[in-house]
């Protein structure tokens, strides 16, 4: 009878490092489209004395995820309200609207980035 042995170690090293590599990427692909939301969200967002359209933002929440948003109280009602009549071509869904209308080449970013990572 004949034993083999199987020395994983180096292997499974190295398996961490990618993980911790792919993390490090995804967290910095995810703040990009993060950030480049919130610019096509620019060109959408009501605009009136412009204190709405200061208000922008991007911040973590959590080890990769990023929140997109407007800090004003009525910022959630006029993304949510489309029909009103807003001025110089802005509308409502100034959030959604940019994200849906981009999701394909996000995708494709971060799949570009993840195969990079490996």
């Amino acid at each position: 009878m004949a034993k083999i042995d199987f020395d994983a170690s180096d292997f499974l090293s190295k398996v961490e490092g990618a993980i911790k590599r792919a993390e490090d990427v995804a967290r910095q692909g995810v703040k990009q489209i993060a950030d480049e939301v919130l610019r096509l969200s620019q060109f959408e967002v009501p605009h009136d004395t412009g204190l709405l359209q200061n208000s922008g933002h991007v911040e973590p929440d959590g080890e990769i995820d990023q929140i997109v948003g407007y800090n004003k109280v009525y910022a959630a009602r006029l993304h949510e309200n489309p029909q009103y009549n807003f001025q110089k071509g802005r509308k409502g869904k100034y959030l959604e609207d940019p994200i849906k209308n981009n999701l394909g080449v996000f995708q494709k970013y971060m799949v570009d980035l993840m195969k990079g990572a490996f």
